[in-house]
């Protein structure tokens, strides 16, 4: 029985509470604020019916108050940085129970890891003064005193050359006087020097101190004296005498590039990375390597090659550790070696070893060289800058010895590994950059070819590519037993007995 207008006023009603908000839908865009995200989105211009609209993904952290996420941004930063120092702490602890690198790697890598917090809690102003500090609170407990206090002051006062405001021809003119001057007094009896000074002056100035000048000449602007002293005063050189050619301008781009934890992330990864190295090294000098004499066979021959050549895990181990502890310190420099076993031809050799080095000569030596003969074919100038570059290696290497040992190291030996790679380098270049005018590609898979095809396609390219790193790997191990071999003759009846051939024992290189 329906009900009249006067008993519909009179009859009881029952009232609902309201349904309280639910807290997933206290941040829902609000249609009065954002008309526009609902127009467009939200409605259909050909039917009245409303779509939902995309809402946007909050996070937690977006809901907080500036402040707050201020403060959980600070607490996780801290959490990131503890994590870090423990794995630190837990290779420094590595190196120590191994005993890597004897003495002087241990105190370097113990002196980083208490110094880390300190420069963690400086400012962003402090920081890099206090690596410098670093550096030479590390000379001194390493070298002792007076070798810091002689490497230091003839850094800063090289440094002050540099920057002096005179023609750059006299600043260069006045360096290189006095690295003369300094090599003239190398092998002197009786100087009141410590013996440790010269190889580690040498290891700081000898290749940086030409990067520096040459950057110098072609600034665009002044430089900083606070950028020369972190580049020259870098903590693991302390520890490392064969040091990487660290690239000026790389170093003071990279500050801070990327963000400071996953540059110090890196930076551990590179440690560790060297330290495996390091025990690599040991265990093939120590348990598989042979001496030259023990070669009787082709069995011998290969192990004795192979090992040899893998001595150089310990050049890479030092390489990395050394950039992963400046890696620490906010400067993501590249990698120094990159998987140089796996090469597949000579210049990819060249490119994937010492990554450094092959940077200092690129831009040194090679590019000039190729700029200056512009005007040549192609080939003849790439083929001229190929022989500049290693000639240049050759003698710089000699250089580097002269500093480190005292004695220049020149050896036909030395020759003939630099002057056969070089060739091979050139032989490739040409290769490469032939194909390169011709623009050869990989034959893109026709239409009409099926997934057979492609996958023998596919197995032949890995097939000729495992051929090519095979090929490069063995002639590398014999030129590196021909660079390690004390003459020719020893090298030649070793390899004599390891291929069952008769050549003569003569001696002498």
């Amino acid at each position: 029985m329906a009900l009249s207008p006067l008993d519909k006023k009179s009859a009881p009603t029952t009232t609902t509470p309201p349904t309280p908000t639910l807290p997933h839908r206290l941040f829902q865009p609000d249609r009065r604020r954002e008309p526009e995200m609902w127009s467009s989105q939200g409605r259909d211009e050909s039917t009245t019916s409303v779509r939902h609209p995309v809402r946007p993904i909050l996070d937690e952290e977006d809901l907080l108050p500036p402040e707050a996420r201020a403060r959980a941004e600070r607490r996780m930063d801290r959490i990131a940085f503890y994590k870090i120092e423990a794995l630190l702490i837990l290779l420094t602890g590595l190196a120590y129970a191994y005993r890597l690198e004897g003495r002087a790697f241990q105190i370097v890598l113990t002196m980083v890891a208490i110094g880390l917090p300190i420069y963690e809690a400086l400012g962003e102003r402090w920081r890099r003064p206090f690596v410098a500090w670093l550096t030479v609170v590390a000379l001194g407990w390493v070298f002792g005193p007076v070798a810091a206090a002689l490497v230091v002051g003839l850094t800063l006062g090289l440094i002050g050359i540099c920057l002096a405001p005179i023609p750059w021809a006299v600043r260069a003119g006045i360096v290189a006087g006095v690295g003369v001057g300094l090599m003239a007094l190398r092998n002197q009896p009786g100087l009141p020097v410590p013996a440790v000074f010269w190889p580690v002056a040498g290891s700081f100035l000898m290749f940086r101190m030409v990067i520096y000048l040459y950057e110098l000449k072609h600034a665009k602007k002044p430089e900083s004296f606070l950028d020369a002293v972190n580049y020259f005063l870098l903590p693991p050189n302390a520890c490392f005498i064969h040091f990487p050619v660290v690239d000026y301008r790389t170093m003071q781009r990279t500050w801070l590039m990327g963000g400071l934890r996953e540059t110090q992330r890196e930076g551990l990864r590179m440690i560790f990375r060297g330290m495996i190295h390091l025990l690599g090294y040991r265990i093939i000098y120590h348990e598989l390597l042979i001496a030259p004499g023990d070669v009787e066979d082709p069995a011998t021959l290969a192990r004795f090659l192979v090992c040899n050549y893998l001595l150089y895990l310990r050049v890479s181990g030092q390489f990395h550790i050394a950039c992963g502890i400046i890696h620490l310190f906010g400067w993501r420099l590249p990698e120094t070696h990159h998987n140089y076993l796996l090469a597949n031809s000579f210049t990819d050799y060249w490119r994937r070893i010492n990554i450094y080095w092959k940077d200092f000569m690129v831009r040194v030596f090679f590019n000039p060289t190729v700029f200056r003969l512009k005007r040549w074919p192609q080939p003849l100038a790439l083929a001229a800058a190929t022989v500049v570059v290693f000639l240049a290696t050759w003698l710089l290497h000699a250089y580097q010895s002269f500093w480190l040992r005292g004695s220049w190291g020149f050896s036909t030996t030395d020759g003939l590994f630099w002057g056969i790679l070089g060739v091979l380098v050139l032989i490739n270049v040409q290769i490469d950059a032939r194909r390169t005018r011709a623009g050869r590609r990989f034959r893109p898979l026709k239409a009409t070819e099926g997934r057979s095809a492609s996958v023998w396609r596919r197995a032949g390219a890995l097939a000729t590519h495992s051929l090519q790193v095979a090929a490069t790997f063995t002639t590398i191990a014999v030129l590196w037993s021909l660079w390690s071999s004390p003459g020719v003759g020893e090298w030649l009846e070793m390899m004599g007995r390891g291929l069952g051939l008769t050549i003569g024992s003569g001696r002498g290189g």
